[in-house]
């Protein structure tokens, strides 16, 4: 349970959902988490939680779209835990539907958290981590990436996007020893899933996954874990698919 000991991590959109569940697995591992949302309240009852459960933990509240704003707050948690060593860009907004009604507003909102707020992050802790002699970033993609996908049209340009963010901060940090690898889950039915997706269509999911059940918010912080540790200090520019063969097995 030591795998993160000591090291400072940062996880965006770490209140609520998966990256919660990653927020809490880096806490248990040892590692001091940077806890950011949008909301302070919402960081807030995670960082209470971890903190009761023996972690450590620290809240932070920002619009990620917004440069100036998600470098303060990573001087913040710079200044209360120290430089940042491990960055998972989590934080997502999106709407899906056809694409013809999707709205100027709506295409920016999902381009600015979805796409640039990940090269906030990157800009955000990349001098710390070179100064340090490496680090780690963690994406949160999206099998849509690789697959046509009926009003998700925006979703998938902008996950394909994070991929590619993915593999070309590996090839170009990886001579700072910075690894930087994607997780791509499958839909999970967090408390937020839950609100726009009935329980019949979770079901209905659940009978077409290979392995018989649904993806958890923990199977995917088991596996954001996996990549932030020493065990996987050779791999990098990886998009890892936790979705039980249902990518493949569907297309």
């Amino acid at each position: 349970m030591d795998r993160l000991s000591g090291k400072v991590a940062l996880v965006t959109g770490g209140g609520r959902g998966i990256g919660r569940a990653i927020s809490e697995a880096f806490a248990r591992e040892g590692a001091l988490v940077g806890v950011l949302d949008l909301k302070e309240e919402i960081a807030q009852e995670a960082v209470d939680h971890i903190v009761a459960q023996g972690g450590q933990a620290f809240a932070l509240a920002c619009n990620v779209a917004v440069r100036e704003d998600l470098f303060a707050q990573v001087e913040k948690l710079k200044a209360h835990f120290g430089p940042v060593e491990i960055l998972v860009n989590n934080a997502m907004w999106n709407r899906y539907g056809p694409l013809a009604e999707q709205t100027e507003i709506m295409i920016n909102r999902m381009i600015d958290v979805g796409f640039k707020a990940v090269v906030w992050g990157y800009q955000a802790v990349l001098n710390d981590m070179i100064s340090a002699g490496g680090g780690n970033i963690i994406n949160i993609g999206s099998p849509s990436s690789v697959l046509a996908m009926k009003n998700g049209v925006m979703y998938s340009a902008v996950k394909s996007a994070v991929s590619g963010l993915t593999r070309s901060g590996a090839a170009e940090f990886g001579e700072y020893n910075i690894r930087v690898n994607a997780i791509a889950p499958t839909s999970t039915p967090t408390e937020g899933a839950k609100l726009v997706v009935s329980e019949e269509a979770w079901e209905n999911r659940r009978k077409r996954m290979p392995l018989g059940r649904l993806c958890s918010a923990d199977d995917i912080a088991n596996a954001a874990v996996f990549l932030a540790s020493d065990e996987a200090s050779f791999v990098s520019g990886h998009v890892l698919f936790v979705d039980g063969a249902a990518t493949f097995a569907f297309s």
